[in-house]
């Protein structure tokens, strides 16, 4: 089947961890009753494929349009529930990106409310980051325009308003990017988008009697909610016409981690984490994604026969505490099922073996023998003791290469996704009680921080000065962002002094019909 032998588990999409992190929280759920969320005890339903946008290449420039608004949605069976989305009532196209050309995206707000839209994982001007700082307000259009100047990687789209970006994000505001290079295009795994290369994005929701999308902010956990959504549905299943499936998973829940894994234990291959393609695959048994994080894997079907992409436990609850007062019904002692594929019939031909390497570059890590460091300490909603400031610039990056930080999780008793924007990263190490034996893989943009553990990373910025638009780093659990744990960078030319107060008025990126 595969002439890739190594087997590892996976935290965090590039980190493995031992059998007493993964093993114990698969065991804890035989021990309980399970319950079965809202929406998943009727017939399976057909796996929504968001359309796949390659936009319009005009002058040597692909342009895109995308238009925020509201609408209704049958999330569960037969209810319909009011949502928001990109040109549609319910997330949004997926955009595909060449590296090397030119983007252009015109953004129409039609909401009744101000939104920004955050490329997540691209390296960007910070003028088209789409963060805080670039509101879109109710009837107005952006357009930001850059050149694609990174690796192919499944990225994603979302709002990115303090203080509003997880109910945004929570009414179905998000979307996929792939972008695509030479190399993507020429390795042999499942790339027919919608047949054998599948967009999975996994969010929860929780909902009033009425079927309505609950708003209700618990102080603990936020907008985690309590029925597991797939694509904008529950209950989903894909009917595969191939043997080998690649699915790009984005992890776009407010708070929940989810412990991934196929039923019956069937082992499958990471061929990308966040921020591209791996060296060579990895086989696995399962693989714990954070909010916020995507991998992308390719796993071998049987003919005729079904296979479940579902949750289970994580031992310890990955450190959330499990007395929270007003913890979900589906939480995190039990397992859940995400995504139903029923096998291509019996003359479905049989898949080569998967290629021993997929972009040897990939195996590179940064020189940071001479790297600036930095460390950053998170607790509560704070990063370093400081709640996020929309005036204030807390790190100043004046040169075209490498750093390190450093980044611990001081809190005892909650976990942390910690993202940096206009970087990717590789994971030099990471400890901490709940870590075991531990290996880094591939390229990140975000990771996920255990209670009491510190992650060291060599990180890598887009280089594109400007003193005076930040970009952020923050936790991408949205209730913990949403509330300030959050900081902000500016890239500038060496030697550049930028003042670390931003004026108040200072930034206007999206003037009505503006172009950045």
């Amino acid at each position: 089947m595969s002439n890739v032998s190594r087997r590892v588990f996976l935290r965090g999409a590039v980190l493995t961890m031992g059998a007493a992190m993964l093993g114990a929280g698969a065991a804890a759920c035989s021990s309980v009753d399970q319950p079965t969320p809202r929406g998943y005890d009727g017939d399976p339903r057909p796996l929504p494929i968001p359309p796949l946008d390659d936009g319009q290449l005009r002058d040597g420039t692909r342009h895109f349009d995308l238009t925020t608004q509201a609408g209704t949605s049958e999330i569960l069976p037969g209810v319909t529930t009011a949502t928001w989305g990109f040109n549609g009532p319910l997330l949004g196209p997926t955009l595909h990106l060449r590296r090397g050309e030119t983007t252009h995206v015109d953004i129409h707000n039609e909401l009744d409310e101000m939104t920004t839209i955050h490329w997540h994982g691209m390296k960007i001007p910070a003028a088209a980051d789409g963060g805080p700082h670039s509101p879109i307000e109710p009837g107005d259009t952006w357009a930001p325009e850059w050149r694609i100047d990174q690796p192919a990687a499944t990225l994603w789209y979302h709002p990115h308003p303090h203080g509003r970006t997880g109910l945004q994000c929570y009414q179905g505001l998000a979307g996929m990017v792939i972008v695509d290079d030479d190399v993507s295009t020429a390795v042999d795994v499942p790339r027919q988008y919608g047949v054998d290369d599948i967009p999975v994005v996994i969010m929860d929701a929780k909902f009033t009697e009425d079927g309505q999308l609950d708003k209700e902010f618990d102080p603990d956990l936020g907008l985690m909610g309590d029925t597991p959504v797939v694509n904008g549905i529950t209950n989903a299943a894909f009917d595969a016409t191939t043997r080998r499936v690649r699915l790009r998973i984005i992890n776009g829940a407010n708070m929940r981690f989810y412990n991934l894994r196929f039923s019956n234990e069937r082992p499958f291959f990471v061929v990308a984490t966040d921020s591209g393609l791996l060296a060579e695959p990895l086989e696995v048994d399962a693989v714990v994604m954070g909010p916020g994080e995507r991998v992308e894997v390719v796993v071998d079907l049987e003919p005729d026969t079904d296979v479940t992409l579902e949750s289970t436990p994580l031992a310890s609850n990955f450190g959330i505490p499990a007395d929270l007062e007003n913890a979900p019904d589906f939480g995190f002692a039990h397992s859940f099922e995400l995504l139903t594929i029923h096998g291509p019939s019996a003359d479905a031909p049989e898949p080569s073996a998967l290629p021993a390497q997929l972009d040897p570059s990939a195996a590179a890590v940064p020189d940071v023998t001479a790297a600036p460091r930095r460390e950053f300490r998170l607790d509560t909603f704070k990063i370093n003791d400081q709640l996020m400031d929309m005036r204030r610039v807390d790190v100043v990056i004046d040169h075209d290469g490498p750093e390190v930080w450093t980044v611990t999780n001081d809190n005892s008793d909650w976990p942390h996704n910690f993202h940096i924007h206009n970087s990717r990263f590789r994971v030099l190490e990471i400890t901490g009680d709940a870590t075991e034996e531990v290996a880094t893989y591939g390229w990140k943009d975000t990771v996920a921080l255990p209670p009491k553990s510190t992650a060291t990373l060599a990180v890598e910025f887009g280089y594109y000065p400007d003193p005076h638009v930040p970009y952020m780093f923050h936790c991408h659990m949205l209730w913990h962002e949403d509330n300030g744990m959050m900081g902000q960078f500016v890239v500038v030319e060496p030697g550049d002094k930028p003042d670390l107060r931003i004026p108040e008025g200072a930034i206007n990126l999206h003037p009505p019909g503006h172009q950045a």
